[in-house]
């Protein structure tokens, strides 16, 4: 075999292997569609609609994953077609607004970028709010990080004055690291004691100023041992 076909080779098991996920979940998404149609769940139309969405996420280059999970999800729960098509084009809207905002920086967002930041904008995170983030022109990363820490914040009623504090000195200095997004568990522990909510955005100015965690502000208020692991809502 030459080099030539060896290279060529080598690309098309490539192309196959990267595109392998993508056809697994075609198929299964069709296979799940066809098989509500023969159960009588769906109308030949309504699949059609269903399948146009899905499509349509690929088209435009979104994660498709999560789609083909909340269809999926629907279809087990016998959810109406409509509402499984509207849930579609509501994650859909949220998606394209993350992308392109993660996007202003000129750097490309992954997958993960892209959902977690979707995602919080159902979560409690409203697109003026990551707007405003982004005008800080941080990494993908480091603003859907932002995102989901926010969210949870909006989630549990913290004041949006002391969020915007904690976010603007997280993302100006580069320090709002994976992890932050389990802030909102320190402001449960530190409302169950009663320390206000200023002093909580002081000291994780503070924290985040030295490059530090959430579990760094635990210390600093004096506080230790909750876990902060889980997240508000997140069986959503």
């Amino acid at each position: 075999m030459t080099r030539f076909s060896r290279t060529l080779l080598v690309s098309f098991l490539l192309a196959i292997w990267l595109l392998a996920p993508f056809t697994a979940e075609a198929y299964r998404i069709e296979s799940s569609l066809r098989q509500a149609q023969e159960d009588g769940r769906l109308t030949p139309e309504e699949a059609q609609g269903i399948q146009a969405r899905i499509d349509q996420t690929r088209e435009q280059g979104l994660p498709s994953a999560p789609f083909a999970a909340k269809v999926e999800e629907g279809l087990a729960k016998h959810v109406r077609a409509q509402a499984i098509i509207h849930a579609l084009d509501v994650i859909r809207g949220d998606y394209v607004f993350a992308r392109d905002t993660l996007r202003r920086n000129g750097v490309e967002p992954t997958p993960d970028d892209i959902v977690l930041t979707g995602d919080s904008l159902r979560l409690g995170l409203t697109r003026l709010e990551l707007t405003a983030m982004a005008d800080l022109n941080p990494p993908p990363p480091m603003l859907a990080t932002a995102a989901r820490t926010r969210a949870a914040l909006n989630a549990i009623d913290f004041p949006v004055p002391l969020s915007d504090k904690i976010m603007r000195q997280g993302l100006s200095l580069g320090s709002l690291k994976p992890g932050w997004e389990r802030l909102f568990r320190v402001v449960q522990r530190t409302r169950e004691v009663g320390i206000p909510d200023v002093t909580v955005a002081d000291a994780a100015a503070r924290v985040l100023a030295d490059g530090g965690s959430p579990a760094e502000l635990l210390q600093e208020l004096g506080l230790t041992g909750r876990d902060t692991r889980h997240e508000p809502d997140a069986s959503k």
